[in-house]
């Protein structure tokens, strides 16, 4: 009995792999993910996939091997017997511990050049911008470390368009995560504690930012796709327009910083 059991695992495993294989190119093909708005965003997406097609085929011959052995080692009605005793399969076992180790692997070794391609953080602090963003309940402030541009609380952020930038990301109260699909981009705001992350967008235009973290109830205004969220989007713009919206904010906070203080004036002479 053992004898035939093993001489039908490897067919099986054929016709697992290949069932893996056309789940893995459905979903592949199907796959609904975000406009890729960053530098960094394709080399992710090739990631992805790379590690979709893996979990596609294991899927398909685990799912294939169960479904098989539920059938053809199920309980028949009025027998009970005791089961064959088994005692394994050495060279099936060599395989699928060897398999996985090798697929762990070649993701890891995947993920490692992704996560070292280009060099986007020492770019954004040379020729880039620098933003620190805070997150608290329920929104994010930004301010541009480069510029000595302080927006108010949930005034949109923008960018210029192939220029690197470093988000620099804390939190005053809980744990927030900074998070922008079309950039593939996502990072924990924690208190007491700076992370930072760097990217470069590509594309002109404007996007989604969303708190990938639970932070409380109003969580859910916190995503700036949802109607009714307070969140603005980012906004992505040429390089020109960027300079110009500069000379704006910086001239609006000299301005107010006259007014403040003529204020002050007049309440010291009063």
């Amino acid at each position: 009995m053992a004898e035939v059991k093993t001489i039908k695992v490897l067919p099986l495993a054929l016709l697992g792999t290949a069932v893996g294989i056309v789940i893995s190119l459905v979903l592949i093909f199907t796959r609904t993910l975000p406009v890729q708005a960053s530098a960094e965003a394709n080399d992710i997406d090739n990631l992805y996939i790379f590690f979709l097609g893996f979990s596609g085929i294991i899927f398909g011959i685990v799912v294939l091997f169960l479904l098989v052995a539920v059938y053809r080692f199920r309980a028949r009605p009025n027998d009970e017997r005791e089961g064959d005793n088994v005692h394994g399969i050495t060279w099936l076992e060599v395989v699928w511990t060897v398999i996985p180790f090798v697929i762990v692997v070649l993701c890891a070794i995947g993920g490692l050049i992704v996560l070292r391609s280009g060099d986007v953080e020492a770019q954004a602090r040379t020729k880039g911008q620098q933003i620190h963003v805070l997150g608290y309940q329920f929104g994010w402030k930004y301010a541009y470390l480069n510029q000595g541009i302080d927006l108010k609380d949930q005034q949109t952020l923008v960018l210029p368009v192939n220029e690197p930038v470093i988000f620099e990301l804390e939190s005053n109260d809980v744990i927030h995560s900074f998070w922008v699909p079309a950039w593939r981009m996502q990072m924990n705001a924690t208190p007491g504690q700076v992370n930072e992350i760097s990217t470069t967008p590509t594309k002109i235009g404007t996007f989604e930012i969303v708190c990938a973290y639970l932070c409380g109830v109003g969580h859910t205004n916190m995503n700036s796709a949802l109607p009714g969220s307070i969140i603005p989007k980012v906004q992505v713009v040429s390089k020109s327009d960027f300079d110009a919206w500069v000379t704006k904010q910086k001239a609006e906070a000299a301005k107010a910083a006259e007014s403040s203080s003529a204020q002050t004036t007049t309440g010291s002479a009063g």
